[in-house]
C-alpha cells in the first residue's frame, strides 16, 4: 500500500467530496472500457464519503479531508521533509489517495495517471508518504 497526499492552498474553487468525485470520473472515464468503476463508500466512525476507483484486481481510494487532522499532518510533513514548502502549513484541505499493493506492477501506469491528476491541481503541494518528499 502507498499513500500520496495533495495538500490543498486556500481557493476561491475549493474542494469537496462531489467535486473530487466528479472529477475523477471525468479524468479516468477513458478507462471505463477496461472495466473501472467508481463507487462511494463511508468511513464507519466518521461518515466522511470518499471513492474507490476499481479495476479487476485493484483499486485505490480517493479521500477528501479538512480540519485538524490536515493541519496536524502538514505540520508533521514540514518538520521531517528537507526543503518542504513553508506554506503547506497554511493548509487545512487535502486529498490523499491510497494505493492497493501492486506487487506485479500491473497498474503503474493508473498510480502514475493518478499522480498527474493531483500534479494539475494549481498550487497543490504534493507529499509521499513512504519515501517522506515533496514530489511538487
Amino acid at each position: 500500500m502507498s499513500v500520496i497526499h495533495a495538500y490543498l492552498a486556500k481557493s476561491s474553487n475549493p474542494y469537496s467530496y462531489e467535486r473530487l468525485a466528479s472529477e475523477l470520473r471525468t479524468y479516468f472515464d477513458f478507462e471505463t472500457k477496461n472495466g473501472l468503476k467508481i463507487e462511494t463508500s463511508a468511513n464507519p466512525f466518521t461518515k466522511q464519503k470518499y471513492a474507490i476507483l476499481l479495476w479487476p484486481g485493484w483499486n485505490f481510494s480517493a479521500h477528501f479531508e479538512t480540519g485538524g487532522n490536515v493541519v496536524a499532518d502538514a505540520n508533521y510533513v514540514a518538520s521531517v521533509v528537507k526543503d518542504c514548502p513553508p506554506d503547506i502549513q497554511d493548509c487545512t484541505d487535502r486529498i490523499r489517495f491510497v494505493f492497493s499493493p501492486d506487487e506485479r506492477r500491473d497498474f503503474t501506469n493508473h498510480i502514475i495517471w493518478a499522480i498527474d491528476y493531483l500534479l494539475e491541481i494549481p498550487d497543490a503541494i504534493i507529499f509521499d508518504e513512504g519515501q517522506k518528499t515533496i514530489i511538487r
